[in-house]
């Protein structure tokens, strides 16, 4: 999977951008606020169809202009497909090859990212919520319906605990139909959640070994109140049903609190390092790399169950780990045959020895002066 070329009008402070990109690695220099974080938003924009900054469609446009454009062309899987994000107030329109599709998530898999951001150890020192959004946004990258399906989940959600505040009518016939859809969407979340831990567990170790971290000693699984019966091997009915006599005994309690108090919504990933937290026994250092080989897995994945690797993302990687962390990541990356894209403000902060042509792009002011070159192995 290759993003061929991009171009941007009036995305951020860039007024018109056009890029053509190697195949391999691609590196973006620049002091901060001149627009290299901007280039890789717009790649992640076109694979996520939102902002890694998360910020609203508005905030993307140049400062009184009434829209941006982010249009890019991918060659996957030996087919060149055409990606198009048109944004204004409110407003987002999306379009695959020409024809408008009614968000990213329909628009199948025609680019998928796996984005690094000065955030991502927050994957690691943040709350549950970062951690759920990790797991859902690496499900969706390799199955598009999670995220339909987890916005549906979501609107349930709320429709049940307007009912449940509002009170509920004698028979309960709609509170019933809610739990219903609560039950088979929750109990399908779970499920792919567990799935995907158990696969981000078997490509882990060697990953967090190269990061400098012991594999033995670091773990991961997931917490929740339907993770325990989809690791006994329950099916996703039998788990749905038990979602649904969960949510009908909890009405009242659930009423009183203002918050559903079961279901997939109070997931979390557990990471341990000697069997406690690596949020707060971890050092700095080691929550860093652990989140980083986190990622690394995410693409491991991926590139599994698409059958070519993802496109990388990495926004500034050497902000949060150290020079033998970043030479480590970078190592990583070189030998692995994916498009790599990297920004750093000197060249010398990205320690690349993979080989192969390279775009070299230095952002001053919301423009870029481009070349190509040759790296060495």
């Amino acid at each position: 999977m290759v993003l061929e070329w991009l171009a941007l009008k009036d995305f951020r402070n860039i007024a018109v951008g056009e890029f053509r990109f190697a195949s391999g690695f691609n590196r973006i220099t620049g002091d901060n606020g001149q627009g290299k974080s901007n280039l890789l938003e717009a790649v992640g924009l076109l694979a996520t169809g939102r902002s890694f900054r998360r910020v609203a469609s508005g905030v993307l446009r140049r400062w009184e202009q009434p829209w941006f454009r982010v249009q890019g062309r991918v060659s996957s899987n030996g087919m060149s497909r055409s990606l198009e994000v048109l944004g204004e107030a409110g407003r987002q329109v999306v379009r695959l090859d020409g024809k408008p599709v009614a968000s990213v998530s329909r628009m199948e898999r025609v680019l998928v990212a796996v984005i690094f951001t000065p955030e991502t150890p927050l994957l690691v020192r943040g709350g549950p919520a970062e951690r759920r959004a990790f797991l859902d946004w690496m499900i969706f990258g390799a199955d598009r319906r999670h995220g339909v399906e987890s916005a549906d989940y979501q609107t349930a959600l709320r429709a049940r605990q307007k009912l449940l505040k509002n009170g509920v009518s004698r028979d309960g016939r709609e509170l019933d139909a809610w739990e219903a859809q609560l039950a088979i969407l929750g109990a399908r979340i779970a499920g792919r959640r567990q799935r995907a831990v158990s696969q981000l567990a078997r490509v882990l170790p060697p990953l967090l070994e190269r990061l400098g971290l012991a594999p033995e000693r670091c773990g991961l699984s997931l917490a929740g109140d339907l993770a325990l019966f989809l690791a006994q091997g329950e099916g996703i009915e039998r788990v749905a049903n038990r979602l649904q006599e969960g949510l009908a005994q909890r009405r009242e309690r659930d009423r009183l609190t203002g918050t559903t108090g079961i279901g997939p919504q109070r997931d979390d990933l557990l990471l341990q390092l000697s069997g406690h937290p690596v949020a707060r026994y971890g050092s700095r250092g080691q929550q860093q790399r652990f989140a980083f080989a986190l990622k690394l897995a995410e693409a491991e994945w991926l590139e599994e169950l698409l059958g070519e690797p993802p496109v990388l993302v990495l926004d500034d990687p050497v902000a949060e780990l150290d020079r033998a962390g970043a030479e480590g990541l970078m190592a990583l990356l070189s030998g692995q045959g994916r498009q790599v894209f990297v920004a750093a403000r000197e060249p010398g902060e990205i320690p690349w020895t993979g080989g192969g042509p390279m775009m070299a792009c230095h952002a001053v002011a919301g423009t870029f002066q481009v070349s190509m070159e040759q790296t060495k192995s």
